[in-house]
């Protein structure tokens, strides 16, 4: 299959999965919108030079506002359905901040919006619908920032920790096994998970990982997803790929705010604070690696995934630290090159990891969107052979097993469910990032 097959057949998928307000990353396993899905799927919808449907889904993700600022991670368009947990697990009407008359989930999702929308903006070849789409949606981006800081960076280190692993988008990646340990799931009342009914269990979280995912709802539900929740949490970590994320939407932000004559100095800070905390918090000299810091134990989290490599994507590495990364990671096939057991770029987590697990979903298979992330970091950084390569790798996997959530790195199969939304949207938005 040619790229301009592939293409046609990626626009297929976003229009089979578009429900006209949003984009649903899979009308079967995931039927509601999702934060960051929601941003790749705007870059979808824009490759396509329909850029009104592109903005249709950043508003419809920034619908699900808090009046704090947050941004959910799930708005439940289309509730109910069978999907677990759902909004009458979250009980988004508890919290007081929270929109009255649309459920969400209470916690957020790794911030692409605002580096999606400046993406959006510059291409968009009506000047007066971009620049109106812009001034439109900066003040709502701006507060979901300030939220971040505000609500999310309980030890003043310059970075926002997540209290939920959903929150970094890699729900049970190994990073999590020592964090998730110390959750207590005493108590938990019975339920029924809905996500293996679509795809076999061996490729999905665990009961016991399950067990404390719902736990930590509870948690945070209990304390109405206020500040306390994340004061008292029992997991707290600052993540490298969601901070990564922040920071190049705060880029964003500072690029809107200069056009839209905004003040800069806020962000400017924010900005200045996050680059000296990559350094000095989260990059780890003996390993050669950046690191997600453990905000309950004080100490680095000693995973090697594929996370790590979007500081690249940020620009938060030095040329030497990046050097560095390429070489003793990405070109090692004991870590992540392909050698005699995978053939593809890129596992979610090190080859060298015990908890490396190359088909059950972020422990170990290839996913686009990381695929793309990662890509870019790298050509910004020079390494063009190594980003073609890896784009290269991407596009086989697509027209080799199609449109699939992930894929093992082994032999290239498609896992999870199929005609998945953000494999399709990024086939087709790749260059925009």
């Amino acid at each position: 299959m040619n790229i301009e097959d592939l293409r046609k057949a990626a626009a297929e998928v976003l229009r089979r999965n578009d429900r006209g307000t949003f984009t649903a990353p899979s009308p079967r396993q995931y039927p509601h919108l999702w934060l960051w899905d929601a941003g790749f799927a705007a870059l979808g919808w824009a490759a396509l030079e329909d850029f009104e449907r592109a903005y249709r889904e950043i508003r419809a993700a920034l619908q699900g506002q808090w009046r704090n600022g947050m941004l959910p991670h799930v708005v439940f368009y289309g509730w109910p359905s069978a999907y677990f947990p759902g909004a009458d697990v979250w009980r988004s009407d508890l919290a007081p901040e929270a929109p009255g008359d649309l459920p969400t989930s209470g916690i957020t999702q790794p911030p692409v919006l605002a580096f999606v929308a400046w993406i959006l903006f510059q291409h968009d070849p009506d000047r007066q619908r971009a620049e109106a789409f812009l001034r439109e949606v900066f003040p709502a981006l701006r507060a979901y920032h300030r939220w971040l800081h505000a609500v999310r960076d309980p030890d003043g280190i310059g970075l926002s920790c997540i209290v939920h692993p959903w929150e970094s988008g890699m729900d049970n990646s190994p990073l999590w096994d020592l964090p998730l340990s110390r959750v207590p799931t005493e108590g938990l009342p019975p339920y029924q998970r809905a996500d293996a009914h679509w795809v076999p269990e061996e490729q999905r979280p665990r009961r016991a990982d399950y067990d404390r995912f719902l736990a930590l709802i509870l948690h945070l539900r209990s304390h109405q997803y206020g500040e306390s929740g994340v004061r008292h949490s029992p997991f707290r970590v600052y993540d490298v790929l969601f901070n990564a994320l922040r920071h190049r939407s705060e880029e964003a932000l500072h690029a809107m705010a200069r056009i839209l004559g905004e003040p800069t100095g806020e962000i400017e800070g924010w900005l200045e604070r996050s680059r000296a905390a990559f350094q000095t918090r989260l990059w780890d000299p003996a390993r050669g690696f950046f690191l997600d810091w453990d905000g309950i134990a004080g100490d680095r989290i000693p995973v090697i995934a594929a996370g790590g490599f979007l500081a690249l994507y940020a620009g938060l590495a030095t040329p030497e630290q990046a050097r560095e990364m390429v070489d003793r990671y990405l070109r090692n096939p004991e870590a992540f090159a392909p050698d005699g057991g995978t053939r593809y770029l890129v596992p979610t987590v090190s080859k060298a990891d015990p908890g490396w697990e190359p088909r059950r979903y972020w422990r170990g298979p290839i996913w686009v969107n990381l695929n793309a992330l990662i890509a870019h970091g790298l050509a910004r950084y020079g390494f063009h052979e190594l980003a073609g390569e890896i784009r290269r790798h991407t596009l086989e996997l697509i027209a080799r097993s199609g449109f699939h959530e992930y894929y093992d790195p082994r032999t290239g199969e498609g896992l999870g469910i199929g005609d998945f939304t953000w494999s399709a949207a990024l086939l087709l938005g790749w260059e925009l990032l």
